[in-house]
């Protein structure tokens, strides 16, 4: 078939089965894997125990792989952090790049959203982040129905 380097081939069917296990919590592989190695937390926050299987290390092994190829499409805004997680649609690496200073009592995006209205709290967006990315976060369409924040 001439694959070049099987390594990576493996590596990207093994983050699929990682990206099916966080994306899919109703299959029977994800229900058999959360109730062995990841009770009460979910795939992204997996910790490798003394007995893995082979399996089970290797697909978290692609965790890092799954994280990067992916994001999250803000709904509420309740899951997402504004500092830590990919979530601004921008070309570069859908993170905040603005400095946190002195706002450390913003954690999450819901924070920036006002839920009497359900649109974005414009005059704190633009006090908090660059101007650039002030403007990225107000272009991001909010559903009135409020949804749950999905990755993408």
């Amino acid at each position: 078939m001439g694959f070049k380097d099987l390594k990576v081939l493996n590596l990207a069917l093994l983050a699929k089965q990682g990206w099916r296990l966080s994306k899919n919590p109703t299959s029977l592989t994800h229900r058999v894997f959360k109730a062995k190695y990841f009770a009460g937390y979910s795939f992204m926050e997996a910790q490798v125990g003394r007995k893995s299987s082979y399996v089970w290390r290797s697909i978290l092994a692609t965790r890092e792989t799954v994280e990067m190829g992916s994001r999250w499409c803000i709904g509420n805004g309740r899951t997402v952090e504004i500092w830590q997680n990919r979530w601004i649609p921008t070309p570069d690496n859908f993170k905040v790049i603005s400095p946190q200073g002195l706002n450390v009592e913003l954690v999450k995006v819901a924070q920036l959203i006002d839920g009497d209205t359900r649109m974005w709290k414009v005059d704190l967006i633009k006090k908090t982040f660059f101007p650039y990315e002030a403007e990225v976060i107000l272009k991001i369409p909010l559903s009135p129905r409020m949804p749950e924040d999905s990755l993408i």
